[in-house]
């Protein structure tokens, strides 16, 4: 099979071609390819005569401080020494004061010339981990290549992936290895993705009083995904007990964790979008259907249940494309999406079936002054043509 390069894995190479300035930091969530990509990047650099350092903290059988600066060292000597050099620092995150150590490090190659200090690309299992270190040491030092969920258009160039498959449990790439499968590409998820990311990275590095609560509030997130629920009624049907304010912290929490986003009601007023219901958006279809334990088949027959999570699937793609999202609702009249990027606004209607119409969406956008209407699904653009590309690409 022909190796594939996700787009964030040519970013980086590009940017490894330049002469070397800032560290390269892959931030996404567990399990996108963040490792392999820096595996596909050394190998294709080792053609160009690039001499490769690579270090993984799994692996640790010395002292952090020591062992951060042996690898260092041995990058700068190999750089001084006229070769170019790239340093790679895998599961970094997992080492006390990792981020003081690599600025200090990062700091003294700054009195060397570019061409003799090696490329550095760090990356981390736990986002959130990797995201407080840039935050307390590292201001100004480094520049981000964000790995989200797997698309569409990805997992159906690079494993051939059908629309109705990567609705079901599409955002992993590890699906392939479970192809006839989908409960052990399930426990896969719950085991490997989910736990770790509720027991481990949140709570390591923040304060959560409530576990159970956090842990329920994800998984009613899966069971009710694109849908505006207040928190009120959220707190109504969680078993353990909190307050609207600890729901929407925990809703933060899980965002930044990159397992659900809660999207705001549209509204040129700031304290309006932070004052409204949230339309809850799972970042990957895996995530829905490992929760659940939906079958693929039973997905597809059930036309209601299919298009929610077309419309979760929308919601997500949106999000990775690096777009603000927003919903519109007044009464019984509901925009699904509201996008938002550069300065262009964009109201997007999500439907499986020919009865969406564009005039009546067309006439609600106005009412908010949005001008830019799209229908995504029979009558508009294809559902599986608006997930497999930039959706930029339909408002133009």
């Amino acid at each position: 099979m022909k190796l594939y390069l996700r787009p964030m894995t040519q970013e980086l190479l590009r940017r490894l071609e330049e002469p070397p300035r800032l560290l390269q930091i892959l931030m996404g969530p567990r399990q996108v390819g963040k490792t392999t990509s820096i595996e596909q990047a050394a190998q294709r650099l080792r053609r160009k005569k690039f001499a490769v350092v690579s270090a993984n903290a799994d692996a640790l059988a010395s002292p952090p401080g020591e062992w951060v600066a042996r690898h260092w060292a041995k990058a700068n000597a190999l750089a001084k020494a006229g070769k170019p050099t790239l340093l790679t620092f895998d599961e970094l995150q997992k080492i006390p004061g990792w981020s003081e150590i690599v600025k200090k490090e990062f700091d003294a190659n700054q009195r060397l010339r570019p061409g003799l200090r090696p490329h550095v690309v760090i990356s981390g299992s736990s986002a959130l981990m990797v995201e407080r270190g840039l935050t307390e040491s590292l201001a100004g030092r480094f520049e981000l290549i964000r790995f989200p969920h797997w698309s569409f258009g990805e997992q159906s160039s690079a494993f051939k992936l059908d629309l109705n498959g990567y609705i079901a449990m599409g955002g992993y790439p590890r699906l392939r290895e479970f192809p006839h499968d989908a409960e052990r590409f399930f426990g896969y998820v719950r085991d490997s993705i989910v736990e770790p990311v509720l027991s481990k990275d949140i709570l390591l590095l923040h304060p959560v009083d409530k576990p159970v609560l956090l842990r329920r509030l994800f998984e009613f997130a899966c069971y009710h995904p694109a849908e505006i629920v207040s928190l009120q009624k959220m707190l109504g049907q969680l078993t353990d007990k909190g307050n609207v304010t600890t729901i929407a912290h925990y809703l933060d929490l899980l965002a930044k964790a990159f397992l659900v986003v809660p999207l705001q009601k549209y509204s040129p007023e700031i304290l309006r979008i932070r004052s409204s219901s949230p339309k809850l958006i799972v970042m990957a279809q895996a995530l829905l259907a490992a929760v659940q334990g939906k079958a693929p088949a039973n997905i597809t027959k059930d036309r209601a249940l299919y298009g929610r999570w077309v419309e979760n699937a929308v919601g997500a793609h949106l999000l990775r494309s690096g777009f603000d999202v927003f919903y519109w609702r007044e009464r019984n009249q509901e925009i699904d999406f509201i996008a938002r990027r550069q300065g262009v606004v964009f109201a997007v209607e999500v439907g499986i079936s020919d009865k969406k119409r564009a005039a009546p969406v067309v006439r609600l956008a106005e009412k908010s002054g949005i001008k830019r209407t799209l229908i995504v699904g029979p009558g508009g653009v294809g559902i599986d043509k608006f997930l497999g590309n930039d959706p930029a690409a339909w408002i133009s």
